[in-house]
């Protein structure tokens, strides 16, 4: 199945068609919904594919072999699994066997495969059209993982793939000039748009569907901007991991990418004093929420403590519906990116790290604040070094600099630690 918002292909298995027409689609990652199938985009996997024992499982049995019998080869083959997390594992499988579908269909060996194939393989998804060469990425480290796990050296690296690649992303960028299509970019989102939506919120009062979605909406985009955060972490955020007390805002960050492995999980601290108006609307976003889900039976403990989630929303909520969410915020208060741009759930990370670096907080803050490692370059690549500060920068991330905490010292009536 095609998802256009993640622009990528996830693999699942066709169930039973309701008298609705939708179609039960259960996927393998463990996400399930209900899809009207004359509106999807999708493909049919070859039966030789389909009949591939799974990446986990062909996996197992090789372990296995290795460990010998020992009453701790099992506990041994279940640590090794667990060092991969489940969605990595659900994102890399179905590409894992996309691949294989290509060499199937092509003739060629999938185990151990050459690096012609998977140029080929490159070349058959610049036909296709479905994938940007910017987010190959993933695909090939699927098939690296996948061959390095069985004990082949990865065949998807090195001078050749990374031309390869290029040349891909090249004859893209190429064929949408030669039909019009007019490039756009992911586009930082700027804190005077995070102003009006944050105002917005403060005033709206729901009533009926529509204006507390537009409410869940306003709040999130402030919440994500402030925060830092990726999509899969706010989405994931709990009722309890959010909390108010005293002169502070606690954000326990539940859910973060390469972190599945670490037991204990990062907690953000937000002095409210610094962002006049995020306690107020965290507030009144809860209470509504609140009051939404005491009008109907509670049916599960994790549906009701999600922090996002709706009493009339159905599954789990996925990263994609915050990019709705944030394009809906934006929209109604006529909030457009700059030409050539657009604004996705992606830009409030973006605007954060460029909102905060232009108002003066250290680099290492940053990184922190965003989950990135002291020694990561890829900040840089959400930075525009060359925003120009304001007073809604300083609104939101003046906190973040030396100087407030310098302002907070100096004000009347506080103690400075000797």
């Amino acid at each position: 199945m095609y998802w256009p918002q993640d622009d990528a292909w996830y693999t699942g298995t066709v169930g039973d068609t309701g008298s609705d027409g939708l179609t039960h689609i259960a996927y393998e990652d463990g996400d399930k919904e209900d899809l009207d199938m004359s509106k999807e985009r999708y493909e049919v996997l070859p039966a030789a594919v389909q009949e591939v024992t799974g990446w986990d499982a062909a996996l197992q049995e090789r372990w296995r072999g290795e460990l010998g019998d020992s009453s701790l080869t099992e506990l041994a083959v279940q640590m090794q699994g667990a060092a991969l997390g489940g969605k990595t594992v659900g994102n890399y499988r179905p590409k894992a066997r996309a691949f294989m579908a290509f060499c199937e269909a092509e003739g060629r060996q999938w185990l151990p495969a050459t690096g012609a194939t998977v140029r080929l393989y490159i070349a058959h998804m610049l036909d296709k059209g479905t994938v940007q060469a910017s987010n190959m990425q993933p695909y090939l480290s699927a098939i690296n993982n996948y061959h390095e796990d069985m004990g082949f050296p990865g065949p998807a690296r090195g001078r050749a793939i990374s031309r390869a690649v290029k040349g891909m992303a090249r004859l893209q960028v190429q064929a949408a000039e030669a039909a019009g299509e007019e490039q756009t970019v992911r586009t930082w989102l700027p804190a005077r748009h995070v102003s009006a939506v944050h105002a917005h919120g403060l005033g709206l009062e729901p009533v009926g569907r529509a204006a507390t979605e537009l409410l869940r909406a306003c709040t999130y985009v402030v919440f994500a901007f402030v925060t830092f955060g990726r999509l899969e972490t706010g989405v994931s955020m709990r009722r309890e991991h959010i909390s108010i007390t005293g002169d502070d805002i606690s954000v326990v960050l539940h859910k973060e990418k390469g972190r599945g492995h670490v037991r204990l999980r990062r907690r953000l601290t937000i002095p409210a004093a610094g962002l006049a108006g995020l306690v107020q609307l965290l507030q009144h976003w809860q209470q509504v929420r609140d009051t939404c889900w005491g009008h109907r039976p509670v049916t599960g403990s994790e549906v009701q403590g999600s922090y996002w989630r709706l009493p009339w929303e159905q599954g789990k909520l996925q990263s994609a519906q915050a990019n709705g969410w944030v394009q809906l915020a934006l929209g109604r208060l006529g909030c457009v990116p700059p030409e050539g741009g657009h604004f996705s759930g992606h830009s409030t990370r973006k605007g954060a790290c460029t909102c905060a670096r232009a108002v003066g907080a250290a680099l290492e803050k940053c990184c922190f604040l965003g989950g990135w490692s002291q020694l990561s370059s890829a900040i840089h690549s959400y930075i525009d070094p060359a925003a120009v500060p304001d007073e809604h920068m300083e609104k939101y991330f003046g906190w973040t600099t030396p100087r407030w905490r310098q302002q907070q010292q100096r004000q009347p009536g506080t103690e400075q630690c000797a």
